[in-house]
């Protein structure tokens, strides 16, 4: 994410759609997935309540800005890494989030599959996601980059997670093409 509009959506409407959604998850250690230049590491500290943080993103240019922008605030690592292949010991994580980072994974079921195993029983699981509709539109297909097959719509992406021992706690869905949602680890 290194976008200023794509910053301000992930504040003014991805944070507090999951809050309202899952609730804080004060003093937590918690792992975001793509994180970008950082900004969702801040986020998840500040208004999560999580106490530490682990941002993740396959992007080194990306870990480098985000080591950048978090180095003199509390407990935030960064780190490179795939997701489908975590470099993490099993069930380390209280809380983990995905802000539309999975419809970026070719093969998002081993990414789910890898998160699922290092989430601690109990462990909730923030999820903001583009789905096939908005993804594979005609018009945001010449715009954006996604991959166009494998995707998942809302149905398809809660089933995925339940299947992985998930129980939903909420969901909204503000169109056809995207969707929040919200778990605990059974």
């Amino acid at each position: 994410m290194n976008n200023p509009v794509r910053g301000w959506w992930q504040q003014r409407v991805e944070v507090p759609r999951l809050l309202a959604l899952g609730g804080r998850c004060d003093g937590a250690t918690a792992l975001e997935i793509g994180g970008g230049q950082g900004l969702g590491a801040q986020l998840i500290q500040q208004k999560f309540g999580a106490d530490q943080v682990l941002s993740i993103d396959l992007d080194m240019t990306m870990c480098r800005r985000a080591l950048r922008r978090t180095a003199s605030q509390g407990q935030r690592h960064i780190a490179q890494a795939d997701c489908t292949q975590l470099p993490l010991a099993d069930a380390q994580f209280d809380a983990l989030f995905d802000f539309g980072v999975l419809h970026h994974v070719p093969n998002w079921q081993s990414a789910a599959a890898e998160i699922t195993r290092v989430a601690r029983t109990g462990a909730q699981l923030y999820t903001m996601e583009m789905y096939r509709d908005f993804i594979q539109h005609p018009i945001w297909k010449r715009v954006l980059t996604h991959p166009q097959t494998n995707r998942f719509d809302h149905q398809e992406f809660i089933a995925c997670w339940q299947q992985l021992g998930w129980r939903l706690t909420g969901q909204h869905r503000l169109t056809q093409g995207m969707g929040w949602s919200t778990f605990v680890k059974t």
